[in-house]
């Protein structure tokens, strides 16, 4: 059965990690867990709202990078980016409801995800670093189990 589903920071499955330095790093990792498969379509959607290690919103120059990869974390696919957080328009309080501030990932075709593979949302952020703590995210997509 394939079904409407959103990942956030808040699901089981993330691992989540401060940035660290002047690079594009993991801030959220989701592992599809065992059973499921995400299914990937053109026109999902993602509702991102990135804070620096100071509790203030990461720059407008900030990039961004979604990336699907294999259990091995050897094969990566990217999905998304790399992008300035600026297309986000600093999503703002998690409300996730302005058009304007949302991102459709930039794939032409369905792409599966199967379980315990991952999605990788990256993040490049001059110093202060990304936030794990106060920085959110909803990934629309769908989901078979």
């Amino acid at each position: 059965m394939i079904e409407v589903y959103t990942i956030n920071q808040e699901d089981t499955d993330i691992t989540q990690s401060d940035t660290t330095a002047e690079s594009l790093q993991d801030l959220f990792v989701y592992r599809v867990p065992k059973g499921s498969t995400i299914i990937l379509r053109p026109g999902d959607e993602l509702c991102f709202d990135c804070d620096e290690t100071d509790a203030s919103v990461c720059q407008n120059t900030a990039q961004v990078k979604v990336e699907r990869r294999d259990a091995a974390n050897v094969e990566k696919t990217p999905l998304l980016g790399p992008l300035q957080y600026a297309n986000f328009s600093a999503s703002g309080v998690g409300e996730f409801r302005d058009r304007d501030k949302i991102v459709t990932l930039e794939i032409s075709q369905e792409i599966r995800v199967e379980e315990q593979e991952y999605i990788a949302i990256m993040v490049k952020n001059p110093t202060p670093y990304a936030d794990k703590d106060t920085s959110f995210f909803e990934l629309r997509t769908h989901r078979e189990r």
